[in-house]
């Protein structure tokens, strides 16, 4: 499964999901994808609230998304419901 991030550098919830995201790497296997709003183009469409989390299938597929600060429990019950 791929998770792509969406956030900047001037976001501290941004900067906060860092470290619940390491965990995450830490537990599951996950590539992470990762996109600065502020100077990448980003192939997403994504709104103002930062940071947004973009859960794709094995075949590159949107399955779900989180927006704003998300916690532990939300991205691994994201990663769960798609069975990885």
């Amino acid at each position: 499964m791929t998770i792509v991030k969406v956030s900047s550098i001037a976001c501290s919830s941004c900067i906060i999901i860092n470290n619940t995201l390491e965990k995450i790497l830490e537990n599951y296997k996950v590539y992470i994808k990762e996109y600065d709003y502020d100077f990448d183009d980003v192939p997403y469409e994504v709104g103002s609230v930062l940071p947004v989390l973009i859960f794709l299938d094995k075949e590159g597929n949107e399955y779900a998304r989180l927006i704003g600060e998300s916690t532990y429990e939300q991205i691994e019950e994201k990663i769960k419901e798609l069975g990885e």
